[in-house]
């Protein structure tokens, strides 16, 4: 049966949703339930499904904050991810799209990598199916991708710090090894984090392709219509 041990009891498991006096354990085991009786928004009770949870999910995936290591609070929202992502893009998910997709979008660089990607095909499959009412978001999305690779070479910067010793103390001599090992240490800096750029060019160019895609989709449907 579609819905499993979730339906009829739409009100009881929204309610235990976002209980404050529950445990992160209980509270996992509610959103799991919810998880695993998915299917139920692909029947005529998806509409009730959003009224009794939709707000919940936000508020919980807005309240836990994101996790580096794996653990309840972590389950949560990836489970929680997981439900919207599974959510058939229709009419009847049309009126939360917004909101779905500026949460998904608030996530992005505050979330740990697992939780990123689900964000990341939840934003996807909203431009697909909704792009009309969601192109004025279609560059914001651009630029937050492309700012993410403008600040690699900071990030290069970090993670191959420069080894003790390279520096000398202020006012302290320079020696030529010193500083000819200063200097391979920062033209590999330079090399390194122009290679991940370049990646990261690359990287760029299958979304760019895909919404242009859409783009040129969506116009070819209007032009249909209006010589119709």
């Amino acid at each position: 049966e579609p819905g499993g041990m979730l339906a009829g009891s739409f009100e009881s498991h929204a309610s235990r949703l976002v209980d404050p006096n529950l445990s992160l354990e209980a509270r996992l085991q509610v959103v799991t339930e919810i998880r695993d009786s998915i299917e139920i928004v692909h029947t005529s009770e998806f509409a009730n499904f959003l009224k009794q949870f939709f707000l919940g999910f936000v508020k919980l995936l807005n309240e836990i904050p994101p996790q580096l290591v794996d653990g309840p609070a972590q389950k949560i929202r990836n489970t929680l991810l997981e439900i919207l992502n599974r959510l058939p893009n229709n009419e009847v998910l049309r009126p939360h799209v917004g909101q779905v997709l500026q949460l998904c979008m608030s996530l992005l660089d505050k979330d740990n990598e697992e939780n990123a990607v689900l964000c990341l095909r939840i934003i996807f499959d909203l431009h697909k199916n909704f792009f009309p009412s969601l192109e004025r978001e279609v560059q914001p999305f651009l630029d937050f991708v492309r700012s993410i690779y403008v600040s690699l070479p900071t990030t290069v910067a970090r993670v191959f710090p420069e080894p003790p010793g390279l520096k000398p103390e202020a006012g302290a001599p320079v020696s030529v090894e010193v500083a000819v090992a200063a200097q391979a240490q920062a033209n590999a800096q330079l090399q390194g984090a122009q290679a991940v750029a370049a990646q990261a060019a690359q990287a760029m160019q299958p979304v760019q392709v895909q919404f242009a895609a859409i783009t040129a989709s969506q116009k070819a449907k209007q032009a249909d219509v209006a010589q119709a």
